[in-house]
């Protein structure tokens, strides 16, 4: 992150070397606990160029500043070039150690000192796995994911699309099923929708104007919809579609927009574990929502294990 530029007579000091610039970059200070395997932020410092790239040795050697870098380490700490070459592969080998562990994060740093506001994120997120390109990419990702408790399965079916040539600027969430990664059913129902469900669509999931003709409507459930998902990693089977269509949904009937969670595709997982070059139907999937879960559920355990899904 780079710092405030000032222009004129304000200057900002590095926090290293002590001379003036007007331009910084901003570092982060961390402590790291190896036995308990957590990584806490406790502070940050402003920094000039030569020092950060003197910090990020291993980025220098890649642009070409190895020399400049090595040579400002030696400056500041007055060691010779033997002492700095000593300290850079101490650091690049608990560098290597600690890049094979997982550190769970601790940034109450930033709440402490109203960095953030404490409503607005759930450190959970933080450990969510990157998303996965390619086969191993999807299988730390399914394991990584089993292993959060924050995290749930969902799945829609509705009354339409709301992109495509078959767009229905109208169409919402019809039924809407909620699991733990654990398998247990935090909800499923269905919705009585404020425009009626077309034929083509009914033809698609089996579910008629009056199987749900005496349904809540989606804004009758939402509290609890809401407090299910509040702070959670929401995964689904293209989470782009469910992601829009329940966005659609809340706007139709006039309710706030359900933004205090975080979104994984599992769609997107499952291409990079084929290392397919496009996207793929739900295996087993059945245009049911709660049993889409379920398949979505039962297609990560297998990746994780390596399984065909």
């Amino acid at each position: 992150m780079r710092g405030r530029s000032f222009r004129g007579n304000n200057y900002l000091i590095c926090n290293i070397c002590a001379r003036k610039f007007d331009n910084l970059h901003l570092h982060e200070l961390w402590y790291f606990d190896d036995i308990e395997l957590i990584q806490t932020l406790i502070g940050c410092r402003a920094i000039c160029e030569e020092c950060h790239n003197a910090i990020h040795f291993g980025r220098s050697q890649a642009v070409g500043l190895e020399r400049q870098a090595l040579a400002h380490i030696q400056n500041i700490n007055g060691w010779s070039e033997e002492d700095a070459r000593n300290h850079i592969n101490s650091s690049f080998k608990q560098w290597i150690r600690r890049d094979q562990l997982h550190y769970k994060l601790d940034l109450s740093y930033l709440l402490e000192n109203n960095l953030i506001h404490k409503r607005k994120i759930h450190w959970a997120w933080l450990d969510r796995p990157p998303r996965p390109r390619d086969r191993l990419d999807a299988l730390l990702w399914s394991q990584t994911l089993l292993q959060l408790p924050c995290a749930v399965i969902l799945d829609t079916e509705t009354t339409g699309l709301i992109e495509g040539p078959m767009k229905n600027p109208n169409a919402e969430v019809v039924e809407l099923a909620i699991i733990s990664l654990k398998g247990k059913t935090l909800y499923n129902g269905r919705f009585r929708p404020l425009y009626e469900i077309p034929s083509h669509v009914v033809d698609i999931h089996g579910i008629t104007n009056e199987a749900v003709k005496k349904s809540p409507t989606f804004k009758n459930e939402y509290k609890i919809i809401q407090k299910i998902l509040h702070g959670k990693i929401v995964v689904a089977y293209n989470s782009k579609f469910d992601q829009k269509i329940i966005a659609n949904t809340c706007k139709i009937h006039e309710i706030p927009v359900l933004d205090n969670l975080s979104w994984e595709c599992a769609m997107w997982a499952y291409k990079g574990y084929l290392e397919s070059p496009q996207f793929l139907k739900l295996p087993h999937g059945k245009h049911d929502a709660l049993t889409d879960c379920k398949a979505t559920l039962n297609m990560i355990k297998k990746m994780a294990k390596g399984e065909s899904a």
